[in-house]
């Protein structure tokens, strides 16, 4: 039993803290960690801005209107073709995706029991996340390519598609978990079914976090070289039919890098700041749409 006795306070007077002023050293603590949090996070955001200042200086003098309206067999060069090549890749690959992803998180979170399946479910979705991405191309030329006999838009379309899985999976799973469970429990005392307070009640309370899970999943996939290189092989035509050998920033970028010509290695970094430029504005545009409204 502890030795701390505490007097009756007077009526009226506010209530008292026995441990107060007993630790002065806890302040200073936790201070001190507070400040080595922000000095961290202050730490990550000046690798990214380093990283993006290093790569706007170096790709932003070849930024030209022939940069997107040229094919890279053109005078000027240009990647047209392997920018519009790795928006519908990744339109592709989110298409089955992101709606398996999501239903495979539904499932663990809202409708998964204790059990062998349940257990090998989540184990499958562990060894794929923290699988190499090279083997998923593997899974998918074997799948796709051979059957077809030629590379194709729709085996990287795959390939990507087996990157996005586990990792919208995973987030699903653990943002629907973090939704309270009384707000199931008054749903379900208003008369609602399963189904009507997942839709309308835990979904929407999850939708921020499931969201980010999703903007991450799509910036993973879109920065993906290795899985392309034997599924979309790349292609310098105008070719957009998934059928056909499919134009990729990502493969361009890694083909240009390997050149001795400066002018290909200057195109390399203008496809990398574009690269990244495409990421951050469809992440802003998703936070914007899908903002909390007060």
């Amino acid at each position: 039993m502890s030795d701390i006795t505490v007097s009756p306070a007077p009526a009226g007077s506010p209530p008292v803290n026995p441990f107060q002023g007993r630790r002065p050293g806890r302040r200073w603590i936790s201070r001190a960690f507070a400040g080595l949090s922000i000095l961290a996070t202050l730490m990550a955001l000046a690798v990214l801005f380093v990283v993006l200042w290093y790569i706007g200086g170096r790709g932003i003098e070849y930024m030209t209107t022939a940069f997107f309206t040229n094919l890279p067999l053109q005078t000027p060069e240009g990647m047209r073709n392997c920018i519009i090549g790795t928006v519908i890749l990744v339109m592709l690959s989110s298409v089955l995706g992101v709606p398996l992803g999501m239903l495979c998180g539904i499932y663990l979170a809202e409708y998964a029991r204790k059990g062998w399946f349940t257990y090998a479910a989540r184990l499958v979705i562990d060894l794929l996340a923290g699988t190499p991405t090279i083997l998923l191309g593997v899974i998918a030329w074997q799948l796709v390519v051979v059957p077809m006999h030629h590379q194709s838009g729709w085996s990287g379309a795959l390939a990507l598609a087996f990157i996005m899985v586990p990792i919208i999976a995973r987030a699903t799973e653990e943002m629907l978990r973090l939704v309270p469970h009384a707000h199931r429990e008054a749903s379900a005392g208003l008369g609602a079914s399963h189904a009507q307070t997942l839709f309308r009640v835990i979904l929407p309370a999850a939708k921020a976090g499931i969201s980010t899970g999703i903007m991450l999943a799509i910036a993973r996939v879109a920065g993906e070289t290795a899985p392309l290189l034997f599924t979309a092989l790349g292609n310098d035509q105008a070719v957009y039919d998934p059928n056909q050998p499919y134009p990729s920033l990502t493969l361009k970028i890694w083909q240009y890098s390997q050149s001795a010509e400066a002018s290909w290695r200057h195109q390399a970094w203008t496809g990398v700041l574009a690269l990244v430029s495409l990421v951050l504005i469809f992440t802003a545009a998703v936070r914007f749409t899908v903002r909390e409204k007060k």
